[in-house]
């Protein structure tokens, strides 16, 4: 495929955001090389819905959201976001990196790297308009990153990066929002704005799916629980997940406690 064909398929007309399948993963397996890291995986996730994903170290979560958004190429199955390949609605589907994952060395400043978030909306010019800068600048306040708008990337601490990835995201405007661990090692005040953004996101009846690690919060922050060791051993409610014997033999017998 090249650039230009794929651009074109960034924008199926058709799609309806009012899918009550946001995501559909179906029999799935992914790995590197020839190794399977996650094997036969199958969940869905409802329009509307905020979706953890737990597991031990090592259980392949990080490997299964690669694979869901075509990062690393599945060995076989199949997924479908609001009923369409990724590629016809990729402008709708916005990723959340670890912070590790990109190189902050990068000389930039926080606006720009929030403005390419814009990227799929653009047409063939590539240029920005006022518009994509007016959604810039509005994902900046949703996660108080206003202030630093101009600052260089270098600069910024660990809640802060977290917070301009998130603002990233948002300025795309999704309505599907995949995010990997993004509540490990932040400061409380990265922690509220995060929480008040996906707080406003579902309110808009959209579609958040991320990988957690803190066990002890999954009751009070999901509607949905899967639950991944090598491929999906328990998936339902929270109180589902933790109180299933997969839980069990994944972490032990103690079920942890909402904080």
């Amino acid at each position: 495929m090249n650039a230009l064909t794929s651009l074109f398929m960034m924008t199926d007309k058709t799609v309806s955001l009012t899918q009550e399948t946001a995501l559909g993963v179906y029999g799935l397996s992914a790995g590197y090389g020839a190794e399977n890291v996650v094997q036969d995986v199958t969940f869905e996730v409802r329009r509307g819905e905020r979706l953890a994903i737990i597991g031990p170290n090592g259980a392949g979560k990080s490997t299964l959201l690669k694979a869901i958004l075509g990062l690393i190429k599945p060995l076989k199955g199949s997924v479908q976001f609001l009923d369409r390949s990724f590629n016809a609605v990729r402008q709708h589907v916005a990723y959340v990196s670890q912070v590790d994952e990109i190189d902050w060395r990068f000389p930039g400043k926080v606006r720009d790297l929030v403005a390419m978030g814009r990227a799929v909306h653009l047409g063939l010019s590539g240029r920005l308009g006022t518009g994509d800068w007016r959604a810039v600048d509005r994902a900046l306040r949703a996660v108080n990153l206003a202030d630093l708008a101009e600052r260089r990337l270098s600069d910024l601490s660990g809640g802060q990066r977290r917070r301009v990835l998130l603002a990233r995201a948002l300025a795309q405007d999704p309505q599907i929002l995949i995010m990997d661990e993004p509540f490990q090692a932040i400061d409380e005040a990265t922690r509220a704005a995060l929480l008040e953004v996906l707080d406003d996101f579902q309110a808009e009846g959209k579609t958040a799916i991320i990988v957690h690690h803190n066990l002890g919060d999954v009751r009070a922050l999901f509607d949905r629980a899967v639950l991944i060791d090598g491929g999906v051993t328990a998936v339902g409610t929270p109180d589902t997940v933790l109180a299933s014997p997969a839980f069990t033999a994944a972490f032990g017998a103690l079920e942890p406690r909402a904080a």
